[in-house]
């Protein structure tokens, strides 16, 4: 099964149990997801500075910041985006507690890759109002054509899903080097969410 409306969508996965991490990674990429997983809420929270995922696959019992925390402790430019909790423990107080404190859904552990799946879709299709934006070919081309060759390389990188310090050293910058190109980039395109940008990447290319 193929996703739709999920097609390349960015999924971040947080959960400090690497096999979870893992198994759920590989099935979510089979099924035409990109992922990016964290061992920490703090990880998460961190990576939000420069990374903007369209989907957050959060678990709920975790050492030092539990989800609840993580999900409160997220920044307001990414409050938008849906945040679906993972819970050994089938709580359904912190299942509405959760809910209360805006998360899109729910899933007690051990899910289903369908239930998985249906839940991503849904917070997907309900949130793409919020992010769709389309650019007709020459005004994508005309705002890639603004960006300098390091802007240019540097937000190609991020849509690919590298942190800033995993773009910093395929080029050789320094990571505040980084982030000032990114951010410059960002100005001139006019979008702050990579998935969007990707796709002004995308309509540029198309004839």
């Amino acid at each position: 099964m193929q996703n739709q409306a999920g097609s390349g969508a960015l999924i971040a996965i947080v959960d400090d149990q690497r096999d979870v991490r893992t198994t759920i990674s590989k099935g979510l990429e089979r099924h035409g997801y990109r992922i990016h997983p964290f061992a920490s809420g703090a990880d998460l929270l961190e990576a939000l500075e420069y990374l903007e995922p369209d989907c957050i696959l959060l678990d709920f019992r975790m050492p030092v910041l539990d989800g609840m925390a993580t999900m409160k402790a997220i920044p307001p430019h990414c409050r938008h985006i849906p945040v679906i909790f993972f819970t050994s423990h089938g709580d359904v107080a912190l299942a509405v507690e959760a809910m209360q404190n805006g998360a899109r859904d729910f899933i007690e552990k051990p899910g289903t890759f369908a239930t998985i799946i249906a839940k991503i879709e849904a917070a997907l299709i309900s949130s793409k109002p919020l992010v769709e934006k389309s650019h007709s070919a020459s005004e994508a081309r005309d705002l890639i054509a603004s960006l300098t060759k390091r802007e240019h390389e540097v937000m190609r990188l991020a849509c690919d899903g590298m942190r800033n310090k995993e773009i910093a050293d395929t080029l050789n910058l320094g990571v505040r080097t980084v982030e000032s190109y990114r951010h410059q980039a960002i100005q001139k395109l006019g979008e702050s969410k990579l998935i969007n940008i990707a796709k002004i990447f995308q309509s540029a290319q198309s004839s």
